[in-house]
């Protein structure tokens, strides 16, 4: 491989971090969209002279950012912009209810808008799952004024899953209360104690040799990246899904000046 022989640079890179203080792998990003590097630097002059003319230069506060943005996310993702440990437990979701669900099966399944949550003649409404709140607790509400006046409770019941109330019978509702998800919900905590941690980063892509056409492989270690707590999460009805996009900092290496080592090999 000659000094001057050119390539371009143009795929993804797919990104492995390492724990700094196991030389473990910690995640890997297979479905980045985009990985950029960028190194900036700043200028001090010496001037004199007329017209006070710069006469020599130094660089100085060398700095590195990479940003990659990733397709989709994953817990081991959310877990590094936290500090947090995914917690795996029972945890209380809020249900609003306004269509029937089927509960013959482990999971209840919504039926959809085709089915909405009517009361019985008696003022029975069942329910996808079991409340936490007491009878007195649920809020419920007729759907043409949904958040509006509540549905009067008086002589309400619950036994399990099934709410009765007298004054909402033969109604249209729309049903607000909690209930205790299974042992196995995964909650991903975003608290304001907690930050990213520091990583060993491999990049592994290819780069096409411009006198062969080949792809050769190309891999980016960065022995000291400082993990992004930033986060972004788009949530749009129309267009395409928008990526992730992390913002981290390179720094120098502990033991030496390397802050980027690009290998290239055929």
């Amino acid at each position: 491989m000659g000094a001057n022989t050119k390539f371009g640079a143009k795929e993804v890179m797919d990104v492995i971090l390492y724990d700094m203080s196991t030389n473990k792998p910690s995640i890997f990003f297979d479905t980045l969209k985009t990985s950029s590097i960028e190194v900036t630097s700043e200028k001090v002059y010496a001037r004199g002279g007329k017209g006070n003319a710069k006469l020599i230069t130094w660089e100085l506060n060398k700095e590195g950012k990479l940003t990659i943005e990733d397709a989709l996310l994953s817990p081991k993702s959310l877990e590094l912009i936290s500090g947090v440990a995914t917690v795996t437990g029972a945890q209380t979701v809020y249900m609003r209810q306004a269509t029937a669900y089927d509960t013959t099966g482990a999971t209840p399944v919504d039926k959809g808008e085709l089915y909405p949550l009517t009361a019985s003649p008696s003022g029975v409404i069942e329910l996808a799952y079991v409340p936490k709140e007491a009878a007195s607790g649920i809020l419920v509400y007729e759907i043409e004024n949904d958040c509006g006046t509540p549905v009067v409770m008086t002589n309400a019941t619950l036994t399990g899953k099934t709410l009765t109330v007298p004054a909402a019978a033969d109604k249209k509702l729309v049903v607000y209360y909690t209930f205790t998800s299974a042992a196995s919900t995964e909650t991903y905590v975003i608290d304001s104690s907690h930050f990213s941690g520091t990583y060993k980063l491999v990049g592994n892509t290819v780069i096409r040799n411009r006198e062969t056409g080949k792809d050769e492989a190309f891999q980016v270690v960065i022995p000291n990246l400082k993990w992004s707590s930033n986060l972004k999460l788009d949530f749009s009805a129309e267009g395409d899904p928008q990526p992730t996009s992390f913002e981290c900092e390179i720094m120098k290496a502990a033991n030496s000046s390397t802050m980027i080592q690009m290998t290239r090999w055929a």
